[in-house]
C-alpha cells in the first residue's frame, strides 16, 4: 500500500465506524470544520456543524439502524498534504427500503492541515449496479473521442 491508501483507508473505516455506531459527533470530527459535503440528495452542507446536524437528523430517522460498508476504489496524492478517494458504499438498514442494499460511491477530499489529516470535502452518490454495469458496457464499445 501506499500513504494515499493507508490515509484513505483509516478515515473510510473510522467513517464507516461513526456510521455504524450512530455518533454523529465522532462522524463530524473526521472532517475540517469548513468542509463541504454533497449528500446523495444533492444537498451542500457547508461546515463540520452542518454535516453533523444533517447526518444526526437522518440517523434519528430512517438511518436508525441503518449499517454500512465501505471499500476504497483508488486514492491518490495530488499534491502535499491533499488526497483524493473514491470510496463504495453498501448501505443496509435504510427503514424506508426495508431488506434492500443501498449503493454509492463517495469521493472525498482528504487534506493534512496541522499534521492532521481530515476530509475537506464530500461528494455522495448513489449508484445502481446494474445501470452502472451497462453505461460501463456502453462506454466501452463507444470509438476514442466519441461523444457518450
Amino acid at each position: 500500500m501506499n500513504a494515499a491508501a493507508d490515509i484513505a483507508g483509516e478515515l473510510a473505516a473510522s467513517f464507516a465506524g461513526a456510521w455504524n455506531q450512530h455518533d454523529m459527533d465522532a462522524l463530524a470530527s473526521l472532517f475540517h470544520e469548513d468542509a463541504g459535503f454533497v449528500n446523495v440528495r444533492g444537498a451542500y452542507l457547508t461546515g463540520r456543524e452542518q454535516i453533523r446536524a444533517q447526518h444526526a437528523a437522518v440517523h434519528a430517522g430512517p438511518y436508525k439502524d441503518s449499517v454500512v460498508r465501505v471499500e476504497v476504489i483508488d486514492s491518490k496524492e495530488l499534491a502535499p498534504d491533499v488526497v483524493v478517494a473514491h470510496v463504495r458504499t453498501r448501505l443496509d438498514g435504510d427503514n424506508r427500503t426495508p431488506g434492500q442494499t443501498q449503493h454509492s460511491v463517495v469521493t472525498f477530499v482528504i487534506e493534512r492541515r496541522d499534521g492532521l489529516w481530515l476530509f475537506a470535502a464530500a461528494q455522495n452518490t448513489f449508484v445502481s449496479p446494474r445501470l452502472a454495469k451497462e453505461a460501463t458496457r456502453y462506454l466501452c464499445r463507444m470509438a476514442p473521442g466519441e461523444p457518450a
